[in-house]
């Protein structure tokens, strides 16, 4: 007779990666610094976070998809990565069906509207009249091309019959700077609730 036995260590038995496809500064990197610090004392084990930007989260993706599948390399992204990018790059280096499991989701984070105290408009009716009476000229900031508030900026342009300016960002945070120092008008921000 033989018995064999299986034998494992409780899980994490070494530090956890959070990869953040996003440069710092921005919603998901305070978001993932966060729930990795809240992770690390609940776990007994170090919680670090890696910012891997570029191509509108893709870079970070690709990073974690060639991780190995072992518990120690997860991602904090948005809806870019797992639903937008397969629509607006030609070429991704992950699969979002295929190469990942959902762990859980952190935040809901919606777009919203905000402009620089300097615009001369209070409401949205009042900004969409002056977008129609400056088409083009109003500068929207945004993390960067086919992020989400860049898509809900065009979305509002084409729903409002109006246009600006869109000024991409590498990521959310030079993109809020910039709007509170006024070299940018008007922005949708994520609210992370």
């Amino acid at each position: 007779m033989s018995l064999a036995l299986n034998v494992q260590a409780a899980y994490p038995e070494q530090p956890i990666t959070i990869v953040v496809p996003f440069p710092a500064g921005g919603s998901t990197d305070a978001i993932a610094r966060a729930v990795g610090a809240k992770l690390a004392l609940r776990l007994g084990q170090p919680v670090v976070v890696d910012k891997r930007p570029g191509a509108t989260g893709a870079i970070g993706a690709g990073m974690v998809k060639r991780a190995l599948p072992d518990g120690y390399t997860v991602m904090a992204a948005s809806i870019g990565v797992y639903a937008m990018n397969q629509w607006l790059q030609k070429k991704l280096p992950y699969d979002p069906a295929r190469d990942f499991d959902l762990l859980t989701v952190a935040v809901q984070a919606p777009n919203v509207l905000v402009v620089h105290p300097a615009l001369p408009v209070k409401s949205v009716p009042e900004l969409v009249a002056y977008l129609k009476k400056y088409p083009g000229k109003l500068a929207f900031a945004s993390s960067g091309n086919g992020s989400s508030d860049h898509l809900t900026a065009a979305l509002f342009w084409q729903k409002s019959g109006t246009s600006g300016l869109h000024v991409p960002y590498k990521g959310g945070g030079p993109a809020i700077t910039d709007l509170l120092g006024g070299q940018t008008s008007a922005s949708f921000v994520n609210i992370n609730t």
